[in-house]
């Protein structure tokens, strides 16, 4: 049996197979063999999987039964693996409750075991390796261009909407502030300045009420009413004196008096 693809190769619980084998990758075996088989890499023997025969391997992991002869690196017997026969191995591990039953020696040679046919593997893996360094940037060149197409459409059909949203938000705002403009600021001007007028007036009328009180305390009157009366006497004074001016004028320079007829 010869495993081409470096995979897992299984052998089932139900299967039984006696020949040698040449596994390229790791194996597990569930069931029943009994020959020679050489892996490249770990072989594991599940619980229940009987393997008789000479086995070559990097590592062999035994949970089952193992009679016959083991070169390998590394050995792990786990609680309830036995192996019973010839060991030659660098490492072994045995947990507690695993069996191991014969003779084990240092070894083997590198050499001595199987290697992996790196022509082959590489023959088979450079194909697909450039294709896999390809695939991804191709896919990731893909998905950029797709991410920049969806926001360039994104942003054309938008931007009408958008437009439309911020002018109609503007409209209302700068209506609103030409009528508070219109309304207000003339109406607070208005009441400013005539309460500024009327101040003025106010303080005119007093004033002019403290300039007349103060010059006729300084005339020598201490009692403002009797200084109206004063006032009052000294206008009636000067509308006589007016009257006896007018008589004066009808007496003729000579000293003769001139007559008016009767009307």
């Amino acid at each position: 049996m010869n495993n081409k693809n470096k995979g897992m190769t299984y052998i089932g619980v139900d299967m039984a197979l006696e020949g040698d084998m040449n596994i390229q990758g790791p194996a597990m075996i569930a069931g029943q063999t009994k020959g020679k088989i050489s892996s490249t890499d770990q072989i594991k023997i599940e619980p229940g999987g009987v393997v008789e025969g000479e086995v070559f391997c990097q590592e062999l992991r035994v949970s089952g039964l193992f009679k016959g002869k083991l070169h390998c690196n590394k050995l792990i017997i786990v609680s309830s693996g036995i192996v019973e026969g010839e060991v030659s191995s660098h490492q072994m591990e045995i947990y507690d409750g695993g069996q191991f039953i014969g003779m084990r020696t240092k070894g083997p040679e590198s050499s001595g075991l199987p290697q992996v046919d790196s022509e082959r593997v590489n023959s088979q893996q450079q194909t697909p390796s450039m294709s896999d360094n390809k695939t991804p940037m191709s896919r990731g060149k893909l998905s950029l261009v797709a991410v920049a197409a969806i926001v360039i459409i994104t942003a054309v059909v938008m931007q009408p909407t958008i437009s439309s949203a911020l002018n109609r938000g503007q409209a209302p705002s700068a209506d609103m502030n030409q009528a508070n403009t219109q309304q207000y600021p003339l109406s607070e001007s208005n009441v400013t300045e005539e309460n500024a007028a009327a101040l003025l007036h106010d303080i005119d009328q007093q004033t002019s009420f403290a300039e007349q009180a103060e010059e006729l305390i300084n005339a020598g009157q201490s009692d403002i009413n009797v200084a109206m009366e004063d006032l009052h006497a000294l206008a009636q004074t000067s509308e006589a004196m007016g009257d006896s001016q007018n008589t004066s004028d009808n007496v003729d320079h000579d000293g003769s008096t001139i007559s008016t007829p009767d009307k």
